[in-house]
C-alpha cells in the first residue's frame, strides 16, 4: 500500500474511531492547516485530533511542524545554540555555575582541555574500559539528539562487553563502531540510578522529567513538565514518537502528579496503561523531589539567556535530581501528546503577549529581512537585544 493508500485507510479508521464523517474530517483538518498550528494530515491523526474529546479551539492550540519552525525562530538566539548542540561545553557551563550534573569522567575522539581526560584512539578507549574501576560507565554523543547511540556499558566478562539492555558486543569492535560517527565525540559519564520509589514502579533506569520553562519578564516559570517513562528495554527514555515503547505522563506542574499516561500514538495510542515491566499504575503518583526540580530548572535558565522557551531532561536520582541536558526548545510533539492538549495554549500566549512576541507567530519567517532594531537577518530576530 501506497503513502496515499495508507492516509486513506487511516482517515477511514479515524472516522470509525471518532464516530464522525470522512467529509467532516478532511474539513476540520483543511481549516487546522490554514491556521496558526499549521497541521497537517499526518499530525491531524498523531494528535488524535480527529476526536470529539476537544473543541475547535483547543485543537487550534495544537502546533505541527512548520509552526514548530516559526517558534524556534522567535525562541531561540542562533548564538546560543552550540550551549545546547554540545554537551561537553553544556556540562562544562552547568558545572561552571555549581549545578548538580552527572560527573563526566572522560571524552572520546573529542578534542578538548587537559581538564578533561580525553581519549583519542580505539585503543586508549578499549584500555579504559578493560580498567575495573572504569565500569559501570554510560556513553553517549557529545552531539546528538533522541538517545541515539546512547549506551550503559555495566561490566566486562571474557572480552566482550555486557551492556544495560541484557545485550554484549566485542570490546574492540564497540569501540571501532564509535569511529563510524562523526560530530563532536562521545562522552563517557557516570551511569545514574532512579530515585527508589520511581525504582520500584519503573525500574532501575532512568526515568527522567522533560520540564518546559520560559524566560518571562519576571523571570523563569514552569509551563509543561513530562514524565518520559522507561520500560526497560533501552538505555533511554526517549519516547521517540512511541517507537521506543516507553511512556509518556503529563505532571501537574505544581505538584509534579501524574495526570495522564500514554503509550504509542495515533490511531493505536493507549491511554493510563500500567507499567509493562512493573504492571504498576502510573496516574496520581507523585515524582519525587518535585519542588527541588522546580527550582532546579528555573535556577538553571538563568545561565543560559539566549532560550527563552527551553527543555530540560532532568534525572530524579536518590540524592535529588541531576540535570541531563537542556534542548534549546524541546519540541512540541511530545508535550502535545502527553496533556492532549495544543502547545500554544493560553498560557503560553499570554507568556508570548508579556515579551510583545505573540504577534511574531503569523507568517513565515523573512530571513532577507534585515532588523533595524539590532541588524541581524530575519524577521523574527529583531527582539534580542544584543
Amino acid at each position: 500500500m501506497g503513502k496515499l493508500g495508507r492516509l486513506i485507510a487511516d482517515f477511514s479508521e479515524a472516522s470509525r474511531q471518532s464516530g464522525r464523517s470522512v467529509s467532516s474530517l478532511l474539513l476540520e483538518l483543511s481549516r487546522l492547516r490554514f491556521g496558526a498550528g499549521q497541521i497537517g494530515a499526518s499530525e491531524y491523526l498523531d494528535f488524535r485530533l480527529y476526536m470529539n474529546d476537544l473543541t475547535f479551539g483547543q485543537k487550534c492550540a495544537f502546533g505541527g511542524y512548520r509552526s514548530e519552525a516559526v517558534l524556534e525562530e522567535i525562541l531561540i538566539d542562533d548564538y546560543a545554540r552550540f550551549l545546547s548542540l554540545d554537551k561537553v561545553t553544556m556540562y562544562s557551563l552547568l558545572a561552571g555555575y555549581g549545578l548538580p550534573i552527572p560527573r563526566v569522567r572522560a571524552v572520546y575522539r573529542s578534542q578538548r582541555p587537559s581538564s578533561l581526560l580525553c581519549l583519542d584512539t580505539p585503543q586508549a578507549l578499549a584500555a579504559y574500559l578493560e580498567t575495573a574501576a572504569s565500569l559501570p560507565v554510560y556513553v553517549k554523543p557529545s552531539f546528538g539528539g533522541y538517545g541515539r547511540g546512547n549506551t550503559l556499558i555495566v561490566g566486562l566478562e571474557k572480552g566482550n562487553l555486557l551492556l544495560g539492555d541484557g545485550s554484549a558486543v566485542e570490546l574492540h569492535q564497540y569501540c571501532r563502531s564509535l569511529d563510524e560517527r562523526g560530530g563532536l565525540g562521545w562522552i563517557l559519564q557516570e551511569p545514574l540510578v532512579s530515585q527508589s520509589r520511581i525504582a520500584e514502579l519503573c525500574g532501575d533506569k532512568i526515568s527522567g522529567v522533560r520540564v518546559h520553562s520560559f524566560m518571562s519578564n519576571g523571570g523563569p516559570s514552569i509551563t509543561k513538565a513530562i514524565w518520559k517513562i522507561n520500560i526497560g528495554t533501552e538505555d533511554s527514555d526517549n519516547f521517540r514518537d512511541g517507537e521506543s515503547g516507553n511512556l509518556a505522563a503529563a505532571l501537574d506542574i505544581e505538584t509534579g502528579e501524574v495526570l495522564r499516561v500514554v503509550s504509542g500514538i495515533g490511531l493505536t495510542q493507549r491511554l493510563n496503561v500500567p507499567h509493562p515491566k512493573t504492571g504498576a499504575q502510573l496516574v496520581g503518583f507523585r515524582v519525587p523531589y518535585w519542588n527541588e526540580i522546580r527550582s532546579l530548572v528555573c535556577d538553571a535558565h538563568l545561565a543560559f539567556p539566549g532560550f527563552i522557551c527551553p527543555g530540560w531532561d532532568i534525572a530524579v536520582c536518590e540524592e535529588g535530581p541531576r540535570i541531563l541536558e537542556i534542548n534549546f526548545f524541546g519540541d512540541i510533539d511530545l508535550p502535545q501528546r502527553a496533556y492532549h492538549l495544543g502547545f500554544m495554549d493560553e498560557v503560553f500566549l499570554s507568556l508570548m503577549r508579556e515579551r510583545g512576541l505573540d504577534a511574531l507567530l503569523s507568517g513565515s519567517p523573512d530571513h532577507r529581512q534585515r532588523s533595524r532594531a539590532t541588524g541581524r537577518m530575519g524577521r523574527l530576530k529583531h527582539h534580542w537585544k544584543w
